[in-house]
């Protein structure tokens, strides 16, 4: 699974599309995205939908984040 990389949308756009994929997310399926900073305003959105998240550094001064079922 490689991460899409959202860095190059304006703001909301990387939240919209996170949100979209979070509702039509399956079972044991986690999807990445890379991100330029930690998304804040978006975590207790998807905690909010019973999703859980994790993040990593992509190495270049961005974040991957990771979401999945809880």
């Amino acid at each position: 699974m490689s991460p899409v990389d959202l860095r190059h949308l304006a703001p909301p756009g990387p939240m919209e599309i996170i949100l979209d994929a979070a509702e039509q997310l399956q079972d044991q399926q986690t999807l990445a995205w890379i991100l330029p900073h930690h998304p804040t305003p978006l975590l207790p959105l998807l905690t909010a939908q019973g999703i859980d998240y994790r993040f990593e550094l992509s190495g270049d001064g961005g974040v991957i984040l990771f979401i999945s079922k809880a």
